[in-house]
């Protein structure tokens, strides 16, 4: 993927919306500001589609987890792939390697510092608004 990815998920009572920049794209924050539910939102779209409720416009996106994560982003392409900070593979050599080779954004859900990946320090968010509407909003700030 090149250039900005401009995603909405929204379901009757949460919606967010959200641009990527640069191919990682890392989302902290404290408990309870709604990462887990973005994330169960994505999941459930992708195992249950309208029926779930959820609504994705903006791009094709994907949850990435599991033993068997290597095999399924070799099937991926142009993909916007979110991980949950449960997923330990994002720590590992091997998943630095595929994000290196690959066309796919990565959204990862973390709030450990992940030393292996490139990613800018520009490119850490978390979560702002409070109700139902819910945006990234920087961590960082340049001054």
């Amino acid at each position: 993927m090149v250039g900005r990815v401009s995603i909405k998920i929204s379901n009757q009572r949460n919606s967010y919306k959200f641009t990527l920049n640069r191919n990682i794209t890392i989302l902290r924050g404290d408990s309870g500001t709604g990462k887990t539910t973005l994330y169960d939102m994505i999941r459930d779209y992708n195992n249950m589609g309208k029926e779930s409720g959820v609504k994705i416009s903006g791009g094709n996106i994907v949850t990435l987890e599991g033993k068997n994560w290597e095999d399924e982003l070799d099937k991926l392409s142009n993909t916007v792939v979110v991980i949950d900070e449960g997923s330990k593979f994002v720590f590992s050599k091997e998943f630095a390697s595929k994000v290196k080779d690959c066309d796919n954004y990565f959204l990862i859900i973390t709030r450990s510092y992940l030393s292996q990946l490139p990613y800018s320090v520009d490119e850490i968010y978390r979560i702002k608004g409070n109700g139902k509407n819910k945006e990234f909003e920087r961590k960082h700030h340049n001054k």
